[in-house]
Formats: structure tokens, sequence, C-alpha cells
């Protein structure tokens, strides 16, 4: 039997709240989450947070923009890098995020002679979001 967990702060355990924005863990297992650039990486946890039950969201651009410090550009080619992940679509009016595809299926672009990345910690998303507010 395992020992129980001693949490830091037992008064204030996670609450599973309605509604509820599923952001699957294959995301980290599967090296889905260290392809990505941080801009598409917070773009993609956003879209997640606000999408509904089918994985849509009717968020523009523009509302996107007002929530983080990136223009009109960054959220263009983070669009295009989760598209081309096959993470995301999207029809020019709103976007979908979509069932993560099967990890034999990622798409990965790397020149066959680039080195592979070594490995390292995986970054906090409050890291990310600290980093990009810079």
């Amino acid at each position: 039997m395992n020992a129980p967990t001693r949490l830091p702060r037992p008064e204030r355990l996670r609450v599973i709240e309605r509604p509820f924005a599923p952001i699957p863990f294959r995301l980290i297992t599967d090296g889905f989450f260290a392809d990505l650039s941080d801009p598409a990486k917070l773009v993609y946890l956003f879209l997640c947070l606000v999408a509904d039950r089918h994985g849509t969201s009717y968020y523009s651009d523009a509302r996107i923009q007002s929530y983080f410090q990136l223009d009109s550009a960054d959220i263009a080619l983070a669009r295009h890098e989760l598209i081309e992940k096959d993470l995301i679509a999207y029809d020019g009016h709103f976007y979908q995020v979509l069932s993560l595809p099967p990890a034999n299926r990622r798409l990965v672009r790397r020149a066959s002679n680039a080195p592979k990345p070594k490995a390292r910690e995986p970054e906090l998303f409050v890291d990310i979001l600290k980093r990009l507010a810079k």
C-alpha cells in the first residue's frame, strides 16, 4: 500500500471544475510539446483552455493577442506550426483542437543530418509565460 502523499497545502486541493479543459498527457510523453516553439505552445494550451467539448474555439487572433505579448505574425506562425504538426485545424474563422495523432505518425521537421536535441528537463508552463512576457 502506498503511503499518503504529504501535501504542502492540503486546504487547497485542486477541484476539477466545469467546464474542464483536458490537455492530453501524451503531449509531453510522446514529444509533441518539446517539438513546438514557445508561441505555438502558448497558443495550443490557450486553445485547449477555451475550446468547447468538440475542441472548437471561436476566439479571434486579436482576442488571443490580447492575452499575451504576441503580435499577429507570432500568432500566424504558431498557427501554421500547429497545423503542420497536425494538432489543430483552422478554417479562417475558428480553430479546432484535434485529437493527438498516433505517436508513430507525428510530424517532426528536422534535417536528417541535424543533430538530435539534447535531453533537457521539461520547462514549466509558468516559466514559458514569464519568458514571453519579457
